[in-house]
């Protein structure tokens, strides 16, 4: 089962937005990120990602989707930013303004 970008984005608010506590749960999707095997997902407070109000910082990795079967898992930030396979383009249909 090869998993969608959309795909991926709903398993992820459906999973973590649930239980979120911290804030105003936010998944800034104005940007796909992604290599062969996952898709990266900017998860977080609305008040830190867009307010930029660092009390609402989530500590931790980055939330990803992997592609061929649907698992979420965190990784760390520095081990994306640094792989060379990972792309980021424009997503044309972002979510982002629609949840304000």
């Amino acid at each position: 089962m090869n998993v969608s970008y959309e795909q991926a984005r709903d398993l992820v608010r459906t999973t973590l937005e649930p239980d979120w506590t911290n804030g105003t749960f936010c998944l800034d999707d104005r940007q796909i990120v992604e290599n062969d095997e996952l898709f990266v997902f900017e998860v977080g407070a609305l008040e830190h990602i867009e307010g930029g109000d660092a009390s609402f910082a989530v500590p931790g990795g980055v939330t990803v989707v992997y592609k061929e079967d649907g698992r979420i898992d965190s990784l760390p930030s520095l081990t994306v930013a640094t792989d060379p396979t990972i792309h980021i383009r424009q997503n044309p249909n972002p979510t982002f303004l629609a949840q304000r």
